[in-house]
Parts: C-alpha cells; sequence; structure tokens
C-alpha cells in the first residue's frame, strides 16, 4: 500500500497492517497483567533489583536513552533531508503519545520506586546514576520507545512484519525496571500508550487528513541546497 494515498480506511483495517507488532505486544501485556495478578508491583520490582551486574548496568544505562524525547527529535531533525512528511510523522507522534502519558503521570502522582522504598527496604542502585521520584506512572520512555517503533514501522512499510523495532522498544522499557526508575505496571501502561496512540494518530494522518497528503510535503531541507 502506498502510505501516502487516501484510502480511507477504518482504524481496524489500519492496524492490521501492524498485526506482528499488535500480536507481540497483547503477549507481553498479557503476561505482565497475569504477573501482576499474582505477585506485587514491589515483590516483580525486587525480583529484577537483584540481578544487577556491573556490565549490564553499564549496557541499560546506555540503552535507555533511545526513550529519551530527545532521540526521537533528532530522528526527526535528521527526517527533514529525507521528506518533510516523515519528520513530521515521527514529531506529531511523539507529541501525540507524550501529552496522554504527562496527563495520567499528573492524574496518577504515584511515586517511583526510590520513594516507595525509602522506607521500607533498601534497593540496589547504580552509582552516580541519577533517580526520579515522582510521576512514575506511566513510563515516559516506554510511551516514547514504542511510539517511535511504531512510527519507524509505518515509515518502514518493509519492517511491519518484522520484530526488531518492538524488540529494542521493549528492551529500553525493561531499562526502566532494571535502572529503578519504574515498576512494571508503568511500562506496560507506556508500552499501550505509545502503541496504541501513535497508531491512532498515523491512522488520523493517513486516512482523515487530506493536507498531510498535499505534495508540499513530499520535499526535504535537501531541495534547499544547490546540486
Amino acid at each position: 500500500m502506498d502510505p501516502y494515498k487516501v484510502n480511507h480506511q477504518s482504524f481496524l483495517a489500519f492496524a492490521k497492517q501492524f498485526s506482528l507488532f499488535i500480536i507481540l505486544l497483547f503477549c507481553c501485556q498479557l503476561v505482565g497483567i497475569l504477573f501482576s495478578a499474582i505477585y506485587s508491583q514491589a515483590e516483580l520490582f525486587l525480583t529484577v533489583n537483584r540481578l544487577h551486574q556491573t556490565q549490564a548496568d553499564t549496557v541499560f544505562k546506555i540503552l535507555t536513552h533511545l526513550g529519551d524525547w530527545p532521540v526521537t527529535l533528532a530522528i526527526a531533525i535528521a527526517l527533514l533531508f529525507v521528506r518533510y512528511r516523515d519528520s513530521l510523522v515521527v514529531l506529531s507522534t511523539m507529541l501525540y503519545t507524550g501529552f496522554f502519558t504527562q496527563v495520567i503521570k499528573l492524574i496518577a502522582q504515584h511515586p517511583r520506586p526510590a520513594l516507595y522504598f525509602h522506607e521500607l527496604e533498601p534497593i540496589y542502585t547504580i552509582k552516580d546514576y541519577t533517580l526520579q521520584n515522582a510521576l512514575s506512572f506511566p513510563s515516559g520512555h516506554a510511551t516514547c520507545a514504542f511510539s517511535l517503533a511504531v512510527t519507524l514501522s509505518y515509515l518502514w512499510i518493509s519492517q511491519r512484519k518484522r520484530p526488531w523495532l518492538f524488540i529494542i522498544a521493549l528492551v529500553v522499557a525493561l531499562s526502566r525496571v532494571y535502572l529503578s526508575q519504574h515498576f512494571f505496571k508503568d511500562i506496560l501502561a507506556g508500552s499501550f500508550i505509545g502503541t496504541f496512540f501513535a497508531l491512532h494518530l498515523l491512522w488520523l494522518l493517513e486516512c482523515k487528513s487530506s493536507w498531510f497528503h498535499s505534495n508540499k510535503w513530499n520535499g526535504s531541507l535537501r531541495n534547499l541546497f544547490p546540486k
């Protein structure tokens, strides 16, 4: 399917193009919900917290930055040299999914693990790694990582049936628990928000917005420079 042709699909028909991504997410959500029903958020967190190794600390400290909004913004800026439309899509999904995440954070006001366990028992923390205390639910990094993964799958049509973007997003989300920044329920919610609302906005742009298909969005910053 040509991603820039208005086709007026229903949301479900549009989402079917990302069936592998959605199935993998559903399986992870199901496992997460099942364990959350059996064990408390504290028990699940402490199970991971006891698994720390120096090498893994270093790896996860690096990988977790893939869920930082500046990384998504940098990708959006780089795509300005490819096609304005692609840059617009990446930036828009980041803002759209991030908006819902921040609203829920402000409503939930859930403490982060560092504050939650402060008077209960000591937890493992990485030396010189700053921990946040508030607005734990949902995870913004998980939201951003899954939103970006879905968006790149949309832009790179051949990747919609391949799992590697999902796997990267999942590792980023899990890094938030490993680094003691979030509980499992935080990343479960973030991964769902990032996936669902990114798909929703992409559907609105692709199937409901005629302006999105204007030829002016086909240009790029490369056109401003003489060949």
